[in-house]
């Protein structure tokens, strides 16, 4: 179910936070309001303006590299050991993430401390309270990832898997566990800064960002693709199934943001001012859940070109 109404949003903490009772107990949304257009950030920053400085493990490193496929059913990805892309190529000699930059990950939101604590892995920076991860499992088609922050409250497994067309995609499912006694409400997230292919050419920035209740994605118009030699493909995050447990969940939805650098996971649509055009930009899936103590939250996305 979906709860904005015309326009995407960014939560009130403290509506959600309402110590009598809780967002999901209540069965009512949580109070959505979007900020207006003259508050959002300038077109095409180049310094991160969410996560300034790259700390903690992040990499760009490629480790575990997935193919199939050939021609217009080829898909190529690679992943860091922290669970990570560093590129999405599909069909054959079309990148859809790797050009100037390498920007993808996940995010999660604590909002139960009187300060909402954020952990964030995006590639190009993370939080610097995640533990080294480790690799549950590897194979030819999937590898498995798990991380835990260093507060020892959250795990967090990505588990991604190499899926075969047409058309060709990657799943990732991501499950988060609260390892804390205490039930908590959160926002976990998974971003990318989709890049079509050749859309920043010589500084002209093509691309285009849009989301949906499911997904979640960034493209080439064909109006443009003589101005700038691209072939016309997009870049889409979309959620698969409903995330599990469903008792758990408030809702999810997908969301463009006027920024390539990853939002803050405790204030996901800060940047969100609807949809994109000729923006640099950036694209994400939301979701929002209270989790009781010990249970794990599981969602699945897949990534695949348009």
């Amino acid at each position: 179910m979906r709860f904005r109404t015309s326009a995407l949003i960014y939560v009130t903490m403290a509506t959600l936070l309402a110590p009598a009772v809780s967002a999901q107990a209540q069965k009512v949304p949580p109070q959505l309001l979007r900020p207006t257009a003259a508050g959002a950030q300038p077109v095409n920053a180049t310094v991160p303006s969410h996560n300034p400085a790259a700390n903690g493990l992040a990499t760009t490193q490629c480790t575990y590299s997935f193919t199939t496929g050939t021609g217009s059913t080829y898909m190529n990805y690679c992943i860091t050991v922290n669970g990570t892309f560093v590129n999405f190529q599909s069909p054959a000699g079309v990148e859809l993430l790797d050009h100037t930059s390498q920007w993808e990950g996940y995010g999660i939101c604590d909002n139960s401390p009187a300060t909402p604590v954020s952990y964030y892995d995006y590639n190009y920076a993370d939080s610097g309270n995640w533990e080294a991860p480790v690799l549950v499992t590897s194979t030819s088609s999937e590898v498995k990832i798990k991380r835990t922050t260093s507060d020892g409250l959250w795990t967090l497994t990505n588990t991604i898997t190499r899926e075969t067309g047409p058309p060709p995609y990657a799943k990732v499912v991501m499950a988060l566990k609260n390892n804390s006694s205490v039930t908590k409400l959160i926002f976990l997230l998974r971003y990318a800064a989709m890049v079509p292919d050749h859309a920043g050419t010589a500084g002209n920035w093509y691309e285009n960002y849009d989301a949906s209740d499911n997904s979640a994605w960034g493209y080439n118009s064909v109006a443009d693709s003589a101005q700038n030699g691209s072939d016309v493909y997009g870049l889409m995050l979309q959620n698969v199934d409903t995330p599990s447990p469903s008792s758990a969940v408030i809702e999810w939805y997908g969301f463009p943001e006027a920024y390539s650098e990853g939002p803050d996971p405790c204030d996901p649509l800060k940047e969100d001012i609807g949809t994109l055009t000729y923006y640099e930009g950036s694209a994400a899936m939301l979701y929002i859940a209270e989790m009781s103590k010990e249970q794990t939250l599981t969602v699945t996305d897949k990534y695949f070109s348009f």
